[in-house]
């Protein structure tokens, strides 16, 4: 996995080490139903969660801690659901005690240059429930335009059904639109 640094994140692989960083937010009843899990109860479900994310397949890009310059995690961003050489789908959280200060969008910027220029991808795919939101500006901060509402869209742990917005990049939107977007975050950026 890539280890990208930038004005003030580092965006690195998941470890074990950041459990107990990863269990702080993943309990907050704020997080998990936001994103369509169930808050975690222990500091070992968290510790299952980072091994299963720590399994790099050819369909998920791996999760990538999102940090601070002090290394430690505060959220984790991703793109999976892969087809290579098509499309993926964004995932990402951030602790609340940092939302509303830009992380997310600049972490998305620098995954958003992944997917498009390392991967090779068409289309990256964002989809959010309707009544996020925060993740529906986040979405509009990182100009992914509407698609449309994905009618039960998303099955909840709870096995209940909710309506969620699809949004998309295209490579076309990336390199010709909005080139000039994500220019000063590719100027800055280094791979450690």
């Amino acid at each position: 996995m890539k280890t990208w640094m930038s004005e003030r994140l580092i965006i690195r692989g998941v470890h074990m080490k950041d459990a107990k960083a990863m269990y702080d937010y993943a309990k907050d009843p704020r997080v998990g139903p936001n994103a369509g899990w169930v808050p975690h109860v222990s500091l070992d479900e968290t510790k299952g969660v980072i091994k299963q994310m720590m399994k790099a397949t050819p369909n998920n890009s791996g999760v990538y801690a999102v940090c601070l310059h002090d290394n430690v995690l505060i959220g984790t961003i991703d793109i999976h659901n892969i087809k290579p050489g098509f499309q993926g789908e964004m995932g990402l959280v951030l602790h609340p005690d940092y939302h509303n200060q830009g992380i997310m969008t600049e972490a998305g910027k620098i995954l958003l240059i992944h997917g498009f220029e390392d991967l090779g991808l068409k289309r990256i795919e964002y989809r959010h429930f309707k009544d996020n939101h925060g993740s529906k500006r986040l979405r509009e901060k990182l100009m992914f335009r509407y698609e449309g509402i994905l009618r039960n869209g998303h099955q909840m742990p709870d096995k209940s059904v909710v309506d969620t917005v699809l949004s998309a990049m295209t490579d076309i939107d990336y390199f010709i639109r909005y080139q000039a977007f994500f220019a000063p975050t590719k100027a800055t950026l280094k791979t450690l």
